[in-house]
């Protein structure tokens, strides 16, 4: 049982096999004739492939060989027709504007007397070739090559019409420039003969040149030589001018320090110009010891300080003269004012005028406003009119802006300068300070002027300092305005001076007594305090 089942499982196995190979037979078949047919399809499309290729390899090929004998170096069809017809119409263009340029040459040309025939001929021809270029109906590239032919050969024809034309104009230059050799042949002569002249003078004008280029070369050297000369005195000066610079400092500095020394010894007393020597109280005069020798004048005024004053100038003078007549021994003076009758001027009363020396003036700077009666104006006239009638002089005056000019000089001859910096005491007055370019540029010049100063040795002295010096009193007149008239004193003045009274006998009363060479003399001193 067993054995006949394996049979049956084995015919089943085996017919099974059979039915897949008839199967898988006929399928190859099938597939094998489909795979014929493809490749027969296949080898036929491939065919007809090369065939396309072949013929688009050809056009291509003669496309370039077209394009590269026009000449064109684009790539597209487009671009290669674009450029075709811009080359075209340039080229209408220019034969277009031949016939013109052809007629202006052709027109110089007559002008110079060519062969007008010929040349009529040739351009009729050339503007038939360009006309009829221009005027092709069915223009194409054959077309315009066979016309372009026509209008090169009227060119050439052109050409040669005008090369026959210039060997006429040719010959008849050579005939001219015969004529012209010939005279230029003149003119080449006298120019050698000028040429020859030039050259003559021009050896003459070298050799003087020569010389002047000796000369010049001496000159530089004495130039050079004075000019180390000159750099030496340079130096020299420069030297000796620091030298003298030091030794200026140097003696300023010393005028300065002995200036100092002596203004600190108070008790030391600044040198008295003279003396009284009569006074005379009923006239109102005084006799003083001051001659004309030492450099005074009349109407000088002095101030009187006791004669035994700790100190010359003090600020408290016993009273103010004017000199009125000055002689070789002895000068006179009238009475201006007296501070205190108690105690009246006398005999061997100290004269003084702080503007004035014997043999010397006094030399002032006024520097800035001077207001003598504070009043907010500008007094400096005033100031000078009383420094000068001390006998002294105004070296430098710088007034404010509105006050006037500059005018004068600082030196170190100048003993003070005067400056004034009270305020007004007028009630009510306002002065306002003044901001204008002006005053800046005062104020920067008083402050230079205050340091030359002090530089220089010229000592400061305030303004109120020198008027009491000088007498001058806020209460009376100033001087050239007249306030009253005494007419008792000026019939004293026209009687004369009365003599002087003779000597007392020894022991009697007297005032004065007068010298042998007819000046008073002060009197003892019980007669004086007598009288």
């Amino acid at each position: 049982m067993a054995a006949a089942n394996e049979s049956q499982g084995l015919k089943i196995a085996v017919a099974a096999f059979v039915s897949l190979t008839v199967i898988l037979a006929v399928v190859a078949y099938f597939l094998y004739s489909n795979y014929d047919q493809t490749a027969a399809r296949l080898a036929a499309a491939e065919q007809s492939a090369r065939e396309r290729s072949n013929a688009a390899s050809l056009a291509l090929a003669q496309y370039e060989d077209l394009k590269k004998r026009i000449g064109s170096r684009a790539e597209e069809y487009d671009a290669v027709k674009a450029e075709l017809k811009n080359e075209s119409d340039k080229i209408d263009a220019e034969i277009a504007a031949m016939p013109n340029q052809v007629n202006e040459a052709i027109g110089k040309i007559l002008a110079s007397g060519g062969d007008a025939p010929d040349l009529q001929d040739a351009l009729s021809r050339a503007q038939q070739a360009a006309s009829a270029y221009l005027s092709e109906p069915n223009k194409n590239y054959l077309a315009s090559i066979a016309r372009l032919k026509d209008l090169l050969k009227s060119q050439v024809m052109l050409t040669t019409a005008l090369s026959k034309n210039y060997l006429d104009v040719k010959r008849n230059l050579e005939s001219t420039d015969d004529v012209a050799a010939k005279k230029l042949a003149v003119v080449t002569q006298a120019l050698n003969d000028a040429k020859a002249d030039l050259e003559a003078e021009q050896k003459k004008h070298v050799q003087e040149r020569e010389v002047l280029l000796t000369k010049v070369d001496q000159l530089q050297n004495e130039n050079a030589k004075q000019a180390t000369e000159i750099a030496t005195l340079s130096t020299h000066t420069r030297q000796l001018k620091e030298d003298s610079d030091k030794k200026l400092a140097l003696a300023q500095q010393n005028i300065r320090d002995l200036r100092y020394e002596k203004e600190q010894k108070e008790t030391v007393l600044d040198r008295p110009d003279g003396r009284i020597t009569y006074v005379d109280y009923g006239r109102g005069e005084v006799y003083t010891n001051i001659t004309y020798g030492m450099g005074a004048r009349p109407q000088m005024v002095m101030s009187i300080f006791d004669a035994g004053a700790p100190g010359i100038p003090t600020e408290k003078p016993k009273g103010k003269i004017e000199l009125t007549s000055v002689g070789d021994r002895h000068s006179i003076g009238r009475i201006v004012k007296t501070v205190n009758m108690v105690d009246p001027i006398r005999v061997n009363d100290i004269v003084y005028s702080p503007a004035w020396s014997p043999n010397e003036p006094m030399r002032f700077a006024l520097l800035g406003k001077i207001d003598i009666n504070r009043d907010g104006k500008d007094d400096r006239a005033d100031l000078i009119r009383m420094i000068e009638a001390a006998g002294g002089i105004v070296d430098y005056d710088l007034p404010p802006p509105d006050a006037g000019k500059e005018r004068g000089k600082l030196t170190g001859k100048d003993a003070w300068y005067i400056s004034d910096d009270r305020p007004p005491i007028i009630s009510g007055l306002n002065v306002k300070e003044d901001s204008s370019p002006e005053a800046t540029e005062f104020l920067k010049k008083r402050a230079e002027a205050e340091r030359e100063a002090r530089l220089v040795g010229v000592r400061p002295m305030p303004v109120q300092r020198l008027l009491s010096y000088l007498g001058y009193d806020a209460s009376e007149p100033l001087r050239g305005r007249v306030e009253a008239r005494d007419d008792a004193a000026m019939k004293r003045l026209l009687r004369g001076r009365p003599t002087p009274p003779k000597p007392a006998a020894p022991g009697s009363s007297g005032a004065e007594r007068p010298a042998p060479n007819g000046v008073p003399q002060p009197a003892p001193a019980d007669e004086e305090m007598a009288k």
